[in-house]
């Protein structure tokens, strides 16, 4: 059986719209109260792209219903909606225009694979890379910590 690229796609309220070139010091409390004067706003979200925080210019507004969302799309589509005091208008799509790289599709329903099949041999390399990643990383720790002690009385190691 050949290897084949599958997709998953995460299934998002139907109510979502995706924000683009949002400025970089907006919020997740400033997006929900921009997009509040549409209608009522569940989440709001300002994605993040590394660990140091800083913002990717999107984000996701998840509204209370279908006729918000619409209204939100409409108003920002003919108009420039503007946050913050820079002239930057954002871009506003329903959820399910994502680009293919960031959209994922679900072919199958989740489920536990099946013995003897690829998924599953396929699946059961992982959690061994998985199993022996962890024990990696439990000797580096082990080496750290016994480096330490030996060299603590030298001086050499800061706990």
């Amino acid at each position: 059986m050949p290897l084949c690229r599958k997709q998953l796609r995460v299934a998002c309220h139907s109510a979502s719209l995706t924000i683009r070139n949002l400025p970089q010091y907006v919020s997740n409390e400033l997006l929900e109260e921009a997009f509040s004067v549409f209608g009522q706003v569940e989440m709001a979200v300002v994605i993040i792209v590394d660990d140091r925080g800083r913002p990717s210019g999107k984000g996701i507004v998840e509204f209370s219903g279908k006729p918000v969302a619409q209204k939100a799309l409409d108003r920002c589509s003919e108009s420039s909606f503007l946050l913050i005091t820079f002239p930057h208008p954002v871009t506003v799509e329903p959820i399910d225009q994502l680009d293919d790289e960031e959209k994922l599709e679900q072919e199958q329903a989740p489920r536990f694979a099946q013995p003897g099949s690829f998924e599953y041999e396929y699946a059961m390399c992982w959690k061994a890379l998985i199993e022996m990643e962890k024990q990696q990383q439990d000797q580096v720790d082990h080496n750290i910590k016994e480096a330490c002690e030996v060299g603590a009385g030298a001086g050499d190691c800061t706990p």
